[in-house]
């Protein structure tokens, strides 16, 4: 009876943690002197901007998807505190990146990092954003 608690505990904590995967928002911020860019992913539309010059898209049911199953597999829990391989924005050798990623109610904002290095648990997202607007423009 007691695994029986157990192995139900761990079953609505996995089932929990999945469903509280999916996205309301996704803000891929960039900047440094003189530069901003901007990524936010609502729904099915994405926004570019960049230096003041902006772009919005529709984004298919397949992107959205493939959004949404990049999302699944971060544990957006950590991602506050995950280690940027390179540290080149601290002397101004690369632009500082973040991402903030809104699911259920709850913001979960990433560390900051040299923006086309990213942590490996986030390179796949950013480098989908960017495919994004390249396959858009």
């Amino acid at each position: 009876m007691k695994y029986l608690k157990v192995i139900t505990l761990f079953f609505v904590m996995v089932i929990t943690n999945c469903s509280a995967q999916k996205f309301n928002k996704i803000i891929y911020k960039v900047h440094t002197r003189g530069t901003a860019i901007e990524i936010r992913v609502k729904e099915n539309t994405i926004r570019y901007q960049k230096n003041g010059k902006e772009l919005e898209f529709k984004l298919s049911e397949e992107e959205v998807g493939r959004l949404e199953e990049l999302i699944k597999k971060i544990n957006l829990n950590d991602i506050e505190g995950l280690k940027s391989p390179t540290n080149r924005r601290y002397s101004d050798g690369a632009l500082i990146a973040s991402f903030v990623i809104e699911a259920e109610e709850k913001k979960y904002t990433s560390s900051t990092f040299d923006a086309g290095n990213p942590p490996m648990e986030l390179k796949k997202l950013e480098g989908l954003l960017y495919s994004f607007i390249k396959i858009n423009e």
